[in-house]
Formats: C-alpha cells, sequence, structure tokens
C-alpha cells in the first residue's frame, strides 16, 4: 500500500476522494484514481520528483455495466450534497471545496474498438483501451483521515496517456506527452523500480551502451506487456514505433531534445520485446 495519510496537504483530495469511493461502493461500481492525481501521488509525493503540471482535478475512472449506471452513480454523487453541476460537462463536477472530478465511464458501454460514444448524441468518442487492465492491476493508496482509494499504477497510467495521446493529440496537445515522458524519465525514481534494476535486471545495466534513463524506460516497457494481450501489445507496439518514424510525438515529449525523447521510446520498444524497426 501507497501511505500518504501523513500529507496534510492532500487532506482536501481525500475529501473527495473519500465521496466518490462512498458513492461507488454505494452501487458496487468498481473505480480508480486515473490522470494527473495518481501521476503526482506515484511520482511526487511518493518518490520526490518536482511537479511539472499542477493540476486541481480529480479524475475517476469506473467500470458500468450500463450508460444508466453511470447516470444514477452521476445523480448519486449530486444527491450527497457534495458535488454540484459543471454546466455542458456530463462527465465532470465540482466538489463544494472547489476541487473538480472528471468522472471517466467504461465496462459495458464499450464498442468492440474498446471506445465509448457520450450520450445522447454519440458524437464525442473516447478511446478507453487500457482502463480495464488499469482496474486489474490497480494499487491502493492511503490518504488522510484514512481515506483508502483504488490508484493506477505507473505502468496502467503510462499506457492510458499513451492511448489518450494518439487519440485526441490534435484537439488537446501537449499533456499527455509532457506526462509520458515524466513517467518514462523518473520511472527508476521510485525505489521498488531502482532495486528491480539491481535484481531482476542486473544484466542490462553491463551493456556497454546501458544509459540508466533509457533502462527505466526499458524496465516501463516490460511492465507494460505485462498489463497487456497479444491485440493490446500490437496496438501499443504500432502506436509507439509509428511515433518513432514520424517523430511527431518525441517532439511533444521533449521540444528542446526530440532525438532524446525518441531513444527513450525505442528504449519502452525493447522492454515491449518488439524490434524498433
Amino acid at each position: 500500500m501507497h501511505d500518504f495519510s501523513q500529507r496534510r496537504e492532500l487532506t482536501l483530495h481525500a475529501e473527495v476522494a473519500a465521496a466518490v469511493t462512498t458513492a461507488l461502493g454505494s452501487i458496487e461500481v468498481p473505480g480508480i484514481v486515473i490522470g494527473a492525481f495518481a501521476r503526482d501521488l506515484h511520482l511526487h509525493y511518493g518518490a520526490g520528483v518536482p511537479i511539472q503540471r499542477a493540476t486541481q482535478d480529480i479524475d475517476f475512472a469506473f467500470a458500468v455495466r450500463s450508460w444508466d449506471q453511470f447516470h444514477a452513480l452521476r445523480q448519486r454523487l449530486l444527491e450527497s450534497g457534495a458535488f454540484g453541476n459543471i454546466e455542458g460537462r456530463q462527465h465532470r463536477l465540482r466538489h463544494r471545496n472547489k476541487l473538480t472530478v472528471d468522472l471517466v465511464p467504461f465496462g459495458g458501454i464499450e464498442t468492440d474498438e474498446r471506445r465509448i460514444a457520450w450520450p445522447p448524441s454519440g458524437d464525442v468518442v473516447m478511446d478507453v483501451f487500457g482502463f480495464q487492465e488499469s482496474i486489474a492491476s490497480a494499487e491502493t493508496a492511503l490518504l488522510p483521515a484514512n481515506v483508502e482509494i483504488s490508484m493506477v499504477a505507473l505502468p496502467a497510467l503510462a499506457l492510458l496517456k499513451l492511448v489518450a495521446w494518439e487519440d485526441r493529440h490534435r484537439r488537446a496537445p501537449g499533456k499527455d506527452a509532457a506526462d509520458l515522458s515524466l513517467i518514462m524519465r523518473n520511472y527508476l525514481a521510485v525505489s521498488v523500480n531502482a532495486q528491480r534494476l539491481w535484481s531482476e535486471f542486473v544484466g542490462w545495466t553491463e551493456s556497454a551502451d546501458f544509459d540508466y534513463e533509457r533502462g527505466g524506460a526499458r524496465m516501463l516497457g516490460h511492465d507494460m506487456r505485462g498489463l497487456v494481450d497479444g491485440k493490446g501489445l500490437k496496438k501499443v507496439g504500432d502506436i509507439v514505433r509509428t511515433q518513432i518514424e514520424s517523430g511527431e510525438l518525441p517532439q511533444e515529449m521533449d521540444r528542446r531534445s526530440p532525438e532524446r525523447a525518441r531513444e527513450m521510446l525505442e528504449a519502452v520498444v525493447r522492454g515491449l520485446n518488439l524490434d524498433v524497426a
């Protein structure tokens, strides 16, 4: 378990998380914290990495059987008195302490292509590949006031960020690539991963071209591979290899040194056990 219970600066986040997890539990819907808050829990509060992009949102993903169940959950949150509507945003609510919550449903509402189409028009389509994998590999975190949450694991978060970048970088550029880069560059800042490098993957360190940061990206690719089936591995591999060739994602990841970002993606491919070319 990740213990952040003594981090008093997370008290407001804990209030929001408690309200959401209570609502989820009342209708027996499994959910996890994803997005920038999960990123900061892992890298900043857990590993001491400076926050690169501050957020006042908490993103929750949850597995629903139907859109009716999604609307029932949303209504339960509103009826609790802790949340209010945000005009025109059916997936977003504002807590009374001013933090906002994004609600991301998946599960029984997905198409065969692992996408959801938001009602009523279905015009807004979102790729939710990686969310089922995130639930399956979720980790537990403890926030102030002993609020317990399920949190996306770091490899699954990288998977979500990669798919999100592919899905929306034209209309929402920047943040997904930046978060993906941050995870890659700091994967070994997580103490358990640094320990694994010198035990489970010590053979990598004996190579003449070993690079510590790229070693972390390679381990990330290895861990991402463990989350997906054959079809999912092909999807991830196709995205990464296409971007290594095109240079678009590396450019967004590191505008000052896109070649370094490209090397990091190549290391991920090695970890995925795929050929770079």
